[in-house]
C-alpha cells in the first residue's frame, strides 16, 4: 500500500523523530459524546530482526495506523485550507503507546483527515516506529518451538473512554523480504490480532486501558540443534554401551569410564544453557539431556551391582550372561525410546506447523477479499 511507503511525507503537529523518552503532547479534552470512542488500528511489520531467545527481545521497524471519527471536521472535504490550519492539540486523541517497547525506541508521527462518501471525517494517525521490543517466549518445546513476535498497542486513556479494534478493510501484514534472521527462523505471512486490557504499573489508580496485540509467527529452524546437540548427545550416550565390553570383574574400570561419559554429558548440558534464558520449566532439549544423564547413571549403577554383588552371588560365568541380557535390555529401551521420542516430536511439531500454514492460507484469502472491496474513504487531506 502507498500508505506505508509515504507515511514520512505526512506533515503534522509533530512530524519528526522522537528523542528517547519524549512523548507527543496532546491536550486533554473530553470525548465528543458520552460513549466509547472507536479507534481502528492497523500494523505493518516493515522489518523484523535479531530475535534473541536468551534476552527475550527482538528488533523491529513497523508502521502503525490508527483512525477514529472526528465529527467536528465534517463538511471540510472541500476546504483544504482549513485542514492545513488545524491545531491537533484542540482535537481528541486516543494517546496510543507501544507497551512492550524497550528503551531504544524512536517514532515519527503524521496525521491527516479522511472523508468517506457521506462526507464524514476521520482522523488518520500514522506512526513509523523503530526499536527493540520485549517478548515473553514460550520455550517448553525448544528448539522445536514457534514464537509470537508481538507489538502491543494501548491507549493512555481509560478503558471506559476508548475501544481499540482491528482494521478489517485494510489488513495488517508483514514484509518477509526484509526479514534478517532467515537462517535461524521461518517467518509466516499472517498477522493475528487480539484485544485485551492492561493496567499500567506506573499508575497509582486501578484504571485499566484498552490494548490490541498484533502478532506474527516465527518457527525456529532446528538444523543447528539437531546436528550440534541432539546427535552429539546421542553419540556420547551410545558410547556407554562400550563399557559392557570390559569383564564384569573389572568394576573400577567400568565405573571410571561411565563416570567420564557422565561428566562429559553434564559439561555439555551447561554449555547448552547459553542458548536459553533462565526459565523455571523444562524444555524438550532439557528433558532429552536429563533423560540421557539418567540412562548413564542407571548403567553406572548396574556396573556397581554386577561387579559388587552378582559376581560373588552366582559366579563370573553366570554374571557374564546376566550382564549381556541387561545390555540387550538397555539397548532396546534406549533406541526404542529415541524412536518413540522422534515420533512424538514429529507429530507435535507437524501439527503445530500445519496449523500455522492453514492460518496463513486463511489470512491470504482475507487479503484477497479485502482487496476486492471498494475503498471506504474517497478523499484524504493532509495537515
Amino acid at each position: 500500500m502507498a500508505e506505508e511507503e509515504d507515511d514520512t511525507k505526512t506533515t503534522s503537529v509533530d512530524d519528526r523523530p522522537k528523542e528517547e523518552g519524549e512523548k507527543t503532547e496532546i491536550s486533554e479534552r473530553k470525548p465528543l459524546a458520552n460513549r466509547k470512542e472507536k479507534v481502528t488500528v492497523r500494523v505493518v511489520f516493515l522489518k523484523v530482526a535479531d530475535i534473541e531467545t536468551v534476552k527475550e527481545r527482538f528488533h523491529a521497524e513497523a508502521f502503525v495506523q490508527a483512525k477514529w471519527r472526528e465529527p467536528t471536521l465534517d463538511g471540510l472535504m472541500d476546504s483544504p485550507q482549513k485542514i492545513e490550519e488545524l491545531n491537533w492539540n484542540d482535537y481528541w486523541n486516543p494517546k496510543l503507546t507501544l507497551v512492550n517497547a524497550l528503551d531504544e525506541f524512536h517514532e515519527t508521527v503524521g496525521r491527516s483527515v479522511l472523508f468517506n462518501a457521506q462526507g464524514e471525517a476521520f482522523v488518520c494517525e500514522r506512526k513509523k516506529i523503530k526499536g527493540k521490543f520485549h517478548e515473553t517466549l514460550e520455550l517448553d518445546r525448544f528448539p522445536f518451538d514457534t514464537q509470537h513476535i508481538s507489538l502491543t498497542i494501548a491507549s493512555n486513556r481509560p478503558e471506559k473512554e476508548v475501544v481499540l479494534v482491528t482494521d478489517d478493510e485494510d489488513l495488517s501484514r508483514i514484509h518477509l523480504h526484509s526479514f534478517v534472521d532467515q537462517q535461524e527462523w521461518i517467518l509466516y505471512k499472517h498477522v493475528a490480532a487480539s484485544q485485551g486490557t492492561i493496567h499500567k504499573t506506573e499508575e497509582a489508580s486501578s484504571e485499566r486501558h484498552a490494548s490490541l496485540t498484533f502478532s506474527c509467527r516465527a518457527s525456529r529452524r532446528i538444523g543447528f540443534f539437531m546436528w550440534n546437540v541432539f546427535f552429539v548427545m546421542f553419540f556420547i550416550c551410545s558410547m556407554t554401551f562400550t563399557t559392557f565390553a570390559l569383564s564384569v570383574t573389572l568394576l573400577p574400570n567400568r565405573i571410571q569410564l561411565t563416570l567420564i561419559l557422565l561428566l562429559t554429558t553434564m559439561t555439555y548440558k551447561f554449555s547448552v544453557n547459553q542458548y536459553l534464558p533462565k526459565i523455571s520449566y523444562l524444555t524438550y532439549l532439557d528433558s532429552y539431556i536429563l533423560t540421557a544423564m539418567v540412562a548413564i547413571c542407571l548403567i553406572c549403577a548396574w556396573h556397581a551391582v554386577v561387579g559388587g554383588f552378582v559376581v560373588h552371588a552366582v559366579g563370573e560365568k553366570e554374571a557374564f550372561w546376566i550382564d549381556k541380557y541387561v545390555l540387550i535390555g538397555f539397548v532396546v529401551v534406549y533406541f526404542g525410546g529415541h524412536l518413540f521420542l522422534s515420533i512424538v516430536i514429529y507429530v507435535v511439531v507437524s501439527k503445530e506447523r500445519s496449523q500455522d500454514e492453514k492460518d496463513e492460507q486463511d489470512y491470504l484469502r482475507q487479503v484477497f477479499v479485502s482487496s476486492e472491496k471498494p475503498q471506504q474513504f474517497s478523499v484524504e487531506l493532509f495537515k
